[in-house]
């Protein structure tokens, strides 16, 4: 079957601003919306994660990755529609839709956003179809409520995946501390313990960056703690993250976590109280993209160094060397932040 490639963008009106608070889900009606759906009707609401119910929690916290199925019927359904529906509900934010020309985790077709890694996939899978916004795709969104009313009721989804992340910038929460939370006992539910993994130098710390998983990915619940600086290419970077992720095995995640992130998180876990403070979007991208753009710099000299230093001596002007050696295009390590900041950069939305 052979698919067009989606590069139409569409005018944009805004999606539905009714106040959610009016249309939230309890957890009896997520899971009326779930069987209405044709899903299997689970038996509780992240058992064990409930919001904490103090306001200054609500949105200290930010939604870092996102995906959701729906009823998708080939005879009923088809790309270009919900490419059209959805550039709507996102404001063209994302730009063009490209058919991938392959499938995706077990769906026929699949189709990759210009903007963002987002991906959408359809064909099979008892007539559903998939959309994953991961943290990139996240931080373009500018408007959670409206966009949580579209998937929810014009789309009919579900959530199945949804990350909710926590940055430290000041690394006062680092991952020697979730090592201390871990050994008293601070992740357990149920009196069970959760599975713990390290990963990076733990004996000698080389500046490369080290992570603390607790949990498993195949029981629905894992949150991950890492130096998110170092990660990025800043070996003194004191920035840390901390990331719940919660998959809809046995639980419907409530489309609440949109809209109050910090809340969900701060609930996961008895550790995670301290999750207080509101958070600000733009103060994450700015510090991934200074980062970034550091560490390429580096990198740049450290390969080009030694050749730019020769054509300096032989051409005589920086200038020219610039002219001779600069391309129209962004490395794709900047690509995300370069684009965020230059869209939405002077808003401070999360």
């Amino acid at each position: 079957m052979k698919h067009p490639t989606y590069k139409t963008f569409c005018n944009c009106n805004d999606a539905n601003s009714d106040s959610f608070a009016d249309a939230r889900l309890s957890e009896r009606a997520a899971q009326d919306s779930a069987a209405d759906c044709g899903y299997d009707t689970p038996r509780t609401v992240i058992r064990g994660e409930s919001p904490t119910g103090e306001k200054n929690k609500s949105q200290a916290a930010l939604t870092d990755w996102l995906n959701v199925s729906f009823p998708f019927h080939p005879e009923n359904n088809n790309p270009l529609e919900f490419f059209k529906s959805f550039s709507e509900a996102t404001k063209g934010i994302l730009g063009g839709m490209t058919d991938q020309q392959r499938g995706l985790h077990g769906w026929q077709y699949s189709f990759q956003f210009d903007h963002g890694c987002v991906l959408f996939a359809y064909g099979g899978q008892n007539n559903t179809a998939f959309l994953s916004l991961p943290g990139e795709g996240c931080a373009l969104i500018s408007d959670w409520q409206s966009f949580a009313i579209y998937l929810r009721d014009q789309l009919r989804a579900r959530i199945t995946r949804w990350d909710g992340a926590v940055d430290d910038f000041n690394g006062v929460h680092s991952v020697d501390m979730a090592i201390e939370f871990y050994m008293q006992g601070h992740f357990k539910h149920g009196g069970r313990e959760p599975k713990l993994t390290q990963r990076g130098n733990w004996i000698k710390p080389d500046g490369s960056g080290r992570s603390v998983y607790v949990g498993n990915r195949k029981n629905g619940k894992l949150i991950r703690i890492y130096e998110k600086g170092k990660q990025l290419g800043d070996p003194s970077s004191p920035w840390v993250r901390w990331e719940v992720e919660l998959h809809a095995k046995d639980r419907v995640i409530p489309w609440e976590v949109l809209l109050h992130p910090g809340e969900y998180v701060a609930g996961a876990y008895p550790c995670l109280s301290w999750v207080s403070d509101r958070v600000s979007r733009i103060n994450t991208i700015k510090e991934q993209d200074r980062i970034s753009y550091e560490r390429l710099k580096q990198v740049a000299s450290t390969a080009y160094g030694a050749l730019l230093n020769v054509m300096l001596q032989r051409e005589g002007s920086a200038e020219l060397i610039v002219e001779q050696l600069k391309r129209h295009a962004i490395p794709r390590r900047l690509a995300a932040t370069d684009h965020y900041l230059r869209t939405k950069g002077k808003s401070d939305e999360i």
